[in-house]
Formats: structure tokens, sequence, C-alpha cells
């Protein structure tokens, strides 16, 4: 079925044309006939024995005996000779029989005994190639590179893409099959390749499977080097988007929602020589008796550290468009130099020629020749093939050096479309400004994004017409020295080049040298990780373009995607200081304030300071450990980088962030991958300040998220190991209506912690609850929690309709992930009480509080963290199981800002004690049924705490129902503790030499007497608005803008104005007092 698709004899596609040339030979008469002397009858004059040929198409000239009719062939094949009587020649272009070793005999006739000669050549000009990769050098490198032996090499001079092998799952984003390209790179820029994979889709939730590859044209006869790869439709179970589409009220055609179809496609990836870009034919083939109408595209994730624009009316950034003619990433950071797109062509025939797209978490989606808007109110496809019969579209894939401008350049070659060029550079103080955004506009919208090149100069080609162009860098202010960018009229002309040079001010600079002070005696001051925060307002803020759509009002940048991971308000820029304690960085002049943290366990430092221009300001701070965490390590247990679809952050940048935030183990659950830091931390020197542990985010796309840990690698799998929840079916076979079914919530536990890659202490959590409990509309308050979806509703989640309940008690929950008010409110206002629920009915369960960062300057990673007790506090001697055994255990901590630990004793006069310690337990018996919870709480002075709750068998009530089942509770707590009156902070100096190296700290003791029931303790302790102040700018998310104009407004301690407030608490003490051996939960069955 696969062989032949779409092509006819491939000889027939090429030509050789045959030129004529008479001449005398030299000696001849003038008569015109030839010498009599003897000799060879025939001979080759080109190309020479042993000659290589460099250009594409080549003479072959013959000389001959008047006498004789030569006949030639080249490998084999005919060769139609003009000319004579003495010289014959034939031009040769690209195309069979030619290869790279090629024979070229000549015979004196064409008789078998008629004499012969014979030349060996090798054509060798700059051909593409083809070929499956054997050898690790025509493997590609960077972040994101995941080509592996036996997959397959396109390549030319200009550029290398590779497609991976067949029939080899690995559910890892968009990629879960294989024949899809996943590296890609400029031979002038090798080792950098950040892209993940672009999947053919064939109707919205269904893509190829694909489980041929052939090499239909290796390249040699100097064609373009063709690799085609063909499969059935199968599900793409990382995505299901016809369950969030109807969720939101919108129509999602009944024939796109997980339909099989008898259907096959093949893809072509076709390499021109010299070209930095693939064709990609995508040809489905019905073999059905009706007409098929499919919605065609594909899923595109680039993952790397990219920035996104796409060729509409917007700026840079992930938007939705029906005005779609290219797709482009842009690399910064250790990406920069590196861009890539897509340029989907219009379908022949169709009613729409321009193509729509959206993007989400990473994830872009086309559909080709087809509004997706209009497809969500029940248009019908544009892209319908006839019975028995097939139909085609096409796209290019291109690499470019680094600017979206590259991805312009191309699409207006293929498109034919006459263009001039624009010729500009960057400079400051007359210095080259490599790295810098310039954006080219006409009307409302960037046409052409660009990044200079080293010597601080872009090229770019651009059609006919007036634009304006302007240039930005982060930490200079923009030309003129003004607030706002100035953009230059340029008119481009078919043919000529238009040349622009833009001058931005000099800016200045900033070091930051960091010590830790020991607390000590005889220890000496050492080099530090921390972060540097630079307070105050931006001098040259990015202008905003927005667009309006079916999602609402989307705000895109002029020069860099503002919506992806923007510094948070109040705040010019940050960075972190290395192993050594350093950093230096551009900010434009001004007066700022400067603050250097390192987490909840350390001082701040802070100073004002003016920029200036042309000059670095330098700065010596010194921070203090002032909170005692003995016996504890923190941990943040939900990390992403760039091997997450959804996230950028490549993984040095992480490294440095979280030893600059002071977190010991770094417990790193990419989506679907298997990412360990360690090299990269022993890279960075900083193997003494941080810990990294391999986990997975077990991403099921619609009910829930679950991070497992500690887990292996698997080097043979480009995802390094992922956890296939949906399961591996036949080809063609992987929808529900064949029974196949994602793994129930049990099911993928089971998976988690005895998989392949899972260690004997692997443990898992529910993330983000509420896209569980909520979902699957399971109601906690009922004992056992039941799960209330219909058979249908399951199936719609591709679960078994007879699978029973779906409630499933996992070891632990994320309650608290994140760094913002928000995230605190949906702790305590919507997660609190399913947890409080399950601990009522003797369900076990462990809190736990992370960040889930995806970003690195929003700061979402200074947020909530998780300590457990450890044999040793060193981040080096961490040990990952001991980790999982804690959470097991229930043995954790959590808070941002504040540090608690509980003690639970025993009044009966036997001095049992429960605690989180790693030699104690969470448990104590009181014959008398009295217990003393004694309450230790630390805090830096820039963390104030002033209530403290207690929760004691607390009662629940639920805030959110869905369909009328309650999914989502909060929690009454039993005691509630005011700073003054029921308590007190008291301030402890730890060194007094350094500004605010103290701590405040609490101690309460509360009696409990009397208990006849088995209670189990929680404390939460918090800062509230209007008495403690937010925590800016260590923890600087929402804080009002409206009351904050000015720099001293910034500094004025921010009371009741919003902003980030200190946030801790315990996981489960219990207490065994009812005289029944051990622990009755009051609701549990008995």
């Amino acid at each position: 079925m696969y062989k032949g698709i779409g092509m006819n004899d491939r000889v027939a596609g090429f030509c050789l044309v045959v030129s004529v040339m008479a001449f005398w030979l030299p000696g001849c008469g003038s008569d015109g006939e030839p010498p009599q002397s003897g000799g060879a009858p025939v001979r080759i004059v080109s190309p020479t024995d042993g000659e290589t040929i460099s250009t594409f198409t080549f003479e072959v000239v013959i000389d001959a005996d008047a006498r004789v009719e030569p006949r030639a062939s080249l490998n084999g094949v005919n060769l139609t000779l003009s000319g004579g009587p003495n010289r014959y020649t034939a031009r040769v272009q690209p195309g069979p029989p030619l290869r790279d070793e090629n024979t070229l005999i000549v015979r004196a006739g064409s008789q078998p005994s008629a004499a012969q000669v014979a030349v060996r050549f090798r054509y060798a000009p700059p051909k593409a190639v083809a070929r499956r990769i054997t050898n690790e050098s025509d493997l590609l490198a960077g972040p994101l590179a995941h080509g592996r032996l036996g997959d397959y090499l396109l390549a030319n001079t200009v550029a290398r893409f590779v497609i991976q092998d067949v029939g080899k799952r690995d559910l890892y984003s968009v990629g879960a099959f294989g024949g899809n390209i996943i590296d890609a790179e400029l031979l002038a820029a090798p080792g950098n390749d950040n892209f993940l994979e672009i999947q053919p889709a064939l109707n919205v939730e269904t893509v190829i499977n694909a489980q041929t590859v052939e090499i239909v044209n290796d390249g040699q006869d100097g064609t373009a080097a063709i690799i085609r790869t063909c499969g059935p439709d199968d599900v793409l179970d990382f995505v299901n988007p016809s369950t969030i589409i109807r969720g939101a009220g919108l129509t999602f055609p009944d024939s796109a929602d997980d339909k099989d179809y008898d259907i096959e496609a093949c893809t072509d990836y076709v390499l021109e020589p010299g070209k930095p870009y693939v064709q990609m034919t995508t040809t489905v083939f019905n073999n059905e008796d009706r007409d098929l109408g499919l919605y065609v595209g594909d899923y595109v994730n680039g993952s790397g550290e990219l920035e996104q624009w796409t060729s509409s009316n917007a700026g840079l950034g992930e938007i939705l468009t029906a005005n779609l003619t290219a797709l482009t990433y842009i690399g910064y950071g250790e990406a920069q130099g590196v861009s890539y797109g897509v340029i989907p062509l219009p379908i022949e025939g169709a009613p729409e020629p321009r193509s729509s797209f959206f993007s989400v978490s990473g994830v872009s989606y086309i559909m080709q020749s087809q509004s997706i808007i209009r497809v969500v109110f029940g248009q019908s496809p544009n892209f319908v093939v006839p019975a028995r019969g097939s139909r085609s579209y096409s796209r290019y894939f291109v690499v470019g050096r680094g600017s979206g401008g590259d991805v312009v350049t191309a699409e207006n070659e293929i498109k034919g479309v006459p263009t001039g060029t624009l010729l500009g550079c960057v400079y400051a103080g007359g210095q080259a400004l490599p790295g810098s955004r310039v954006s080219v506009l006409r009307g409302r919208g960037v046409v052409a994004p660009f990044v200079t090149g080293a010597d601080g100069c872009f090229r770019g080609e651009l059609p006919e017409g007036t634009y304006q162009v302007a240039a930005a860098r982060r930490g200079y202010m923009y030309e003129g020295g003004s607030a706002s960018p100035v953009f230059h009229n340029v008119s481009i002309r078919a043919g000529e080049v238009s040349e622009l040079r833009m001058e931005l001010p000099t800016t200045g600079r900033l070091r930051v040298e960091v010590r830790e002070m020991p607390t000590q005696p005889g220890a000496s001051p050492a080099p530090v990780p921390a972060r540097v925060t630079v307070v105050g307002f931006d001098p040259s803020p990015e202008p905003i373009i927005t667009l309006d759509s079916i999602a609402g009002t989307v705000r895109t940048g002029t020069f860099f995607d503002i919506g992806f991971d923007p510094v948070p308000f109040g705040i010019v820029w940050l960075e972190y200081t290395g192993a050594d304690g350093t950093v230096e960085f551009d900010v434009e002049p001004g007066q700022y304030q400067i603050y250097v943290s390192r987490g909840p366990e350390y001082s701040l430092f802070q100073q004002p300071i003016q920029i200036t221009a042309g000059q670095t300001t330098s700065v010596h701070a010194e921070i203090v450990r002032v909170v005692d965490t003995t016996g504890f390590i923190s941990s943040d247990y939900h990390v992403h980088t760039i091997h997450s679809a959804d996230s950028r952050v490549n993984l040095t940048d992480r490294a440095l962030q979280f030893a600059g935030e002071g977190v010991d183990n770094v417990i790193v659950t990419d989506h679907h991958a298997h990412t360990d830091l360690t090299p990269v931390i022993e890279r960075l020197g900083l193997q003494n300040f941080l810990r990294s542990t391999i986990g997975e985010e077990i991403t099921t796309w619609d009910y829930g998220h679950f991070n497992a840990y500690p887990l292996t690698i698997d080097p043979s799998r480009p995802s390094r190991g992922s956890t296939d929840w949906a399961k591996e079916a036949p080809p063609g076979r992987d929808f529900v209506q064949y029974g196949s079914y994602s793994l129930s919530p049990a099911e993928l536990y089971e998976l988690a912690v005895n998989g392949p890659t899972s260690t004997p202490d692997t443990t898992i959590q529910i993330n983000h609850i509420d896209s569980f409990f909520s979902p699957l509309r399971i109601d906690t308050s009922l004992v056992p929690p039941q799960s209330f979806l219909t058979a249908e509703e399951r199936l719609a989640f591709r679960l078994d309709p007879n699978g029973g309940n779906l409630f499933f008690h996992f070891p632990a929950l994320e309650l608290w992930n994140g760094a913002g008010r928000s995230h605190q409110t949906q702790f305590l206002q919507q997660r609190i009480g399913i947890w409080m629920n399950l601990l009522n009915q003797g369900l076990r369960t462990t809190f736990i509080a992370d960040t889930d960062t995806h970003e690195f300057r929003n700061l979402n990673t200074a947020g909530a963290r998780t300590w457990t007790p450890s044999s040793n506090d060193a981040p080096a001697a961490v040990d990952p199981a001991e980790v999982a055994r804690a959470v097991e255990a229930g043995k954790a901590v959590g808070g941002q800002g504040p540090y608690v630990q509980t003690r639970l004793i025993a009044a009966d006069g036997s001095g049992a004690v429960a605690d989180f310690s790693l030699r104690g337990n969470t448990e104590v018996r009181s014959t008398s049924g009295d217990v003393d919870l004694q309450i230790h709480v630390q805090a830096p002075l820039w963390a104030e705490y002033d209530t403290i709750e207690v929760y004691a068998n607390a009662a629940t009530t639920p805030t959110l129902r869905v369909n009328g089942v309650p999914t989502l509770f909060t929690a009454i707590p039993t005691r509630v503790l005011r700073l003054g009156t029921d308590f007190t902070r008291e301030q402890v100096i730890v060194r007094s030499d350094v500004p605010n190296a103290a701590r405040w700290e609490t101690h309460v003791t509360i009696p409990f007497r009397g208990l006849d029931e088995d209670t189990w303790f929680v404390v939460v302790v918090k800062g509230t608005d209007g008495v403690s102040r937010p925590m800016f700018p260590v923890f600087p998310r929402d804080l009002r803008a409206e009351s904050n104009r000015t720099l001293a407004d910034l500094l004025d301690g921010n009371l009741g104005e919003l902003g980030t407030m200190a946030l801790a608490a315990t996981n489960a003490l219990y207490a065994d007092v009812d005289g029944t051996p051990g622990f009755q939960a009051p609701l549990a069955p008995r």
C-alpha cells in the first residue's frame, strides 16, 4: 500500500538533455575527412577517469572515429548522444542514473564485441542526502537532541534534520509515535538543537502512527533527498481537545472525536540541496467506499528555550489565529542563534487558503486551510478524501539562524514573492550589540522579528512596501533614551537593498558579590548562590500589542514574549549568582533598590543604588542563615525544564535558580520525561548547595497529573523513561471502540511505583488536586469517597465505562502549588478540606507544598516548599529514597516564609512524643486522654506572621459542586490564635554585625484535655492582610500596582497592599486516646 505512492517512474521525472557540438578534429583536411591514422576508435574526453564533478549539471564529451557511431551508458543506462561525426556530447542533469560513484562506458558501435572505453568518476556537487543513522557523527547535539542510532538523517550543506525511526512508542508530548522530525540544526550553528517534534495530524485527535520508513531517494543523483514514513491513523493520547471544547459550551465535531476510519497516510520529507527547509507532504488514503472529510494539520511542540511568533496582526506570544501563514520559534538564552518555523501551504481546492492555529502551554496545533474558530461553531471539513482515493497537503519545516525573519525569508522564497533586502545593524556607544531584537511592523502587528548576530547586524527578505522598524535590548533604553521605541520608516523595493543603522544609548552595569556570614565560631565568610533583585520601574517597558479573539483579549509583545515569563510587578530585573557568589548584568541608568536573598532560611540584604551609563556599579552583600532547620532538608517536589512540553527553562538556569533560592533538593518532574540535573549541578560547582532527584509528572489530559519520585533513567528512549498511562495498543487500534482504555487511577499508581524505571522507594502524589477530584466528580465527604462519572463521561475521558469507583487513595496530595495569593487561596479554600475528609476517614495522606514551576523570571520558583527529616543536612548527602520514605510516613512540613514544627506530647506522665523527626513517630498514645500540642515557628524578619490555626478532626465545607457533586472543600479550624493575644513573636538576633540577621520565633503550647476520641492535629501559620506585611520582594507576586507608583511606594512595607503573605502548615500528628489500640479516625468504618 505504501510503495510508489504519489509518484510515477522516477526516471521519467528526470531527463538527459543532449546538446550538439560539431567540430573538426585537429589535423583534419579541408574536405572534412578524419585522419586515417590508427588508435582507439572512441575516446572519453570528459569526465576523466577519477575526476570529481562538483557541479549539478555537467557535460559528457566523447571523441570518435568518423566511421564509428559510438554508444554510451551511465551506470548501465543508455545515453542519447548528439553531434558527430567526430565529437559527441550529452548534457547530464541531476537525477537517475547518477550516484556518488559512477561508471561511464562508451562502445565503438552497437555490437557487443565492439571496442569500448570506460571511466569512473565521482559526482559530488553540494547534494542533499538521506540515510539511516548508523554512526554517532550523524546525530545532532543540543538540549533537545533526541536522535538515536537507527533514526534517519536528511542533510545538505546548509542544514540537518533527524526523522525518528518507527515502531517504538514513547509517550512524550506530541511524539508518542515515530516517523516525525525530532531534531534540526544549521551546519553553521551546530550543537544547539532546541526543537522537540512535529507530528502530522489527520483528524484533530488522531495522527499518523508511522509503521514503515522508506528512503525514496538518497540524494546521490543530485535531486532532492526524500524519506517517506507511513502508517494508519491512531489516537494521540497526549491530547483530548473534545472534552475541553465541549466543556466550554462550544461544538466539537463528532466526526473528529476519537473516530477511527479505514485510512492510512504517508508523509514525504523532501530536502532540496542548499535549502534550510524540508517540504512535508502528507497523503491520506481512503480505503472506505465513501468520501471522508478530515480536519488535517500538525501538532508542533518547540519545547526548547523558544519564543513564539506567528504571521498575524499580533506580536510575540502564544495566540489563536485564523490567519496563519507561518509559525515561528525564536531561540533565546542558551538557544540564541537558532530558530524554527512551519509554513503551511494552501490545500488545493480548499475554500480557505489560510490556515488557523492555536497554542497553549507550548503545544501548538495547526489546522490547514480551515478555521478552528468556524469548526467549533460547526463548520464541516474542507479536506475531503474521495472514496477509495487519496488527497495530499503540504507545508515546510524551516530551521534558521535565530530570527523569525529567517522563516519570513523562506516563506517568500517558497511562495515566489518578489522581495527586497533589509540590512540593518544595532549599536550602543559605537559598539555592535549582538542579540538585540529588531521588529518590523506594518500596521499594528509584527511582520518580521529579527535578532542581531555576533556583528550586531541582521538581514532579511521582505515583500515590497513601507515598514516601521525599531530595535530593543534588555537592559538598554530605547533609541534617544525614550520610554518607547523609535520606529524608522523603511521602503523595500524588489531586488534592492535597504540599509538601516540604529543606535541605542549606552547603558550601565551592576556587579554583585554575595557572601554568607558564618554563625559558627571560627568559620569564615564564603561565597554562596543567591538571587539579586533590582526593585523599581523599567524605564523602557515593552510595548504591548493586543489581539481580540474567541479566547478573549491576548497581550503580545513587540520585541519579546511577555505572556510566558514576565518579571513580577515592581521588579526591573533579577539574576542569580553562581557558586562563586558573583553576577554581573546590564541595567538601564536610574535609581533603584537592590535586594539579595536566598529563600526563607536566610536574612535579606538591601541597598539603594544609582546606575550610571557607561559605568559598573559594584555591591558587596552579606547574608546570614537565620532559620534553624537542623535535621530537615527542603525540597521542591514539582519542577519543570525544557524537557516539558510547556516549559522553556534550560537546565543551567534551573540549577542556578534553585541553588539561589536555598532549596536543598530539586525533584525534577517534567511532563512525560525523566531529567537528571546532577551533571549540570556538578558542572556549575553547585553540588554543595543543591541535590537533584529524578521524577516525572505523569500527565493525563482529563483526570489529573501525578508526580512519581524517585525514578531512574532509560537512556534508550527520547523521554528517558516516561510512564505510559494511556497503554500501548496495536497500530491503528488505539480507540475506545476496540476496548483500548487509558489506565484508571489505581492502575496508574501501580505502573508508576512498579514500572521499569521505578525504584523500591518510588512514591506518588496527586498534583493540583482539584484537577483530579473535580473532573472525576469525586465526593470525599462520603465514606468511602466515590466518583460519580457516568459511563458516557468515562468514555469521553478514554476510560473503561465499567471500571468501578475511580477514587484511589494515593500516598500524598499536592495541596499547595505555587508562589502567589491565588495558590494560597486554593490551598486553604478549596483543597485543605479534601485532605481532611480523608484524614477523618483514617486515610492517612501526606500534604505536599511545592511550586509547579514552569518559568524562570516570574519567580513562581520562589514559592512553597516542603521540609522532610534527613540523616544528613548537607545537600550533597540528601538521599532521595529517604525523602520518599518520609513522604510515605507523613513526616513533612511546608511553607512559604515561615518554618513550623509541632510536637504532640502525652500528658499522662508517660512522656510519649509524636513528631516529624527521622527516628520519631507521628502517633502518640495517652491513656488519660490528655495531650499537649507544642508549636514552634521560625521566620526571617521579612516574613511576618500573626495567626496560628489548629485543626483537630476538623469539619469541612464544600466550596465547589460539579453537576451537584461536592468536589472541593475548605475546613473549619478548631482553634485560632492571634498575635499579641494568644502568642508572642520574639526577635532572635543571629548576628548583630549584619543588618537584618535575625529571625522571628514563637513557642506556644496548647493543652487538650479529656479527649474521648482519637484525634489528628494539623497546624497552619499565616500572615493576614493589614496586620502583617507581604513578603515583597523575596516573594514578590500580587502586589497592588495602584498604590505603588513610585520607588518610595515599593519600599514602604506595603502593609495592606495585597502581595504574597507568609504561610506555613504541618502534616498531621495523631493522638490515640480512646483506649482501643491504634488510631481510630472519627469517620473510619468500624
